[in-house]
């Protein structure tokens, strides 16, 4: 059956493999079925289609009867599986309160005197995307930055980072953290700009200088973003340097004009 990437996309989302969107469709299509016919609908081979159904079956989205001495298969109707995760979301929302009230208990076990690391190095999109996340680890505290909009949100270079990049923009105003950033006149730095009371930036600004690499400094960490073409990133943890280049950065601050349009 040929299917639109949008639906596919959408129970990939869900958390079904190749094999197991194939075997859901061939069951809404047959209706209850035993495997063997299930497997021929879906050009599987038995024992395979066996354990798809299996892992189907723990989702929730199949479940097993017997027919006539036959063990035979049904699934649910496309409507149940948004019920099935929202039921999921509520499991995690009870995980995510537990393992809050958990953390200061688990912080205390952290022996003092052990070695942690300081250098984080990242890679990728997701590695660019934790490097983000972790700034909005220190909620209602100023992010000191320097860089050029137009290099670090990637656009057609990787429109699913770029979209990602203004919704984080709009997590970090929520936390109540102010963006106090260094930047170079851009096009894209002049649309960051339009945007600055809602997200909650303020702009510095400096002329025809080249600056590819975005620079962090929030808390005791300084994070080095490179998104714009190789997807790379660090996060350095040390409170010295951290105060270092912050306090170099207002420096700077002091001497440099107010951004404009």
């Amino acid at each position: 059956m040929t299917l639109a990437p949008t639906i596919f996309a959408a129970l990939q989302g869900f958390g079904m493999s190749a094999a197991e969107i194939n075997v859901y469709l061939a069951l809404l299509e047959l209706g209850a079925q035993p495997a063997s016919i299930v497997a021929r609908k879906a050009n599987l081979k038995r024992g395979h289609a066996y354990n798809v159904l299996a892992e189907l079956s723990k989702k929730g989205v199949v479940q097993e009867f017997e027919r006539k001495g036959v063990r035979t298969f049904t699934c649910c109707r496309p409507a149940v599986l948004l019920s099935l995760l929202e039921r999921r979301e509520q499991d995690l929302e009870g995980i995510k309160r537990s393992l809050l009230q958990s953390l200061p208990i688990l912080e205390g076990i952290i022996n003092p005197l052990a070695i942690q690391p300081k250098v984080r190095f990242y890679q990728g999109i997701e590695g660019i995307k934790e490097i983000y996340e972790d700034t909005l680890r220190f909620p209602k505290q100023d992010l000191y930055a320097v860089g050029d909009f137009d290099h670090y949100f990637p656009r057609e270079n990787s429109p699913e980072l770029n979209d990602w990049m203004w919704r984080y923009c709009d997590r970090r105003a929520k936390a109540g953290i102010r963006y106090l950033g260094i930047v170079n006149k851009s096009p894209v730095t002049d649309l960051a700009f339009a945007r600055r009371k809602g997200q909650k930036r303020i702009f510095k600004m400096l002329r025809n200088v080249e600056l590819p690499v975005e620079v962090n400094i929030y808390g005791d960490r300084v994070a080095i973003i490179s998104s714009s073409k190789d997807m790379v990133g660090l996060i350095v943890e040390d409170k010295p340097t951290a105060d270092t280049l912050r306090n170099f950065h207002q420096a700077v601050w002091a001497m440099l004009p107010d951004y404009t349009m």
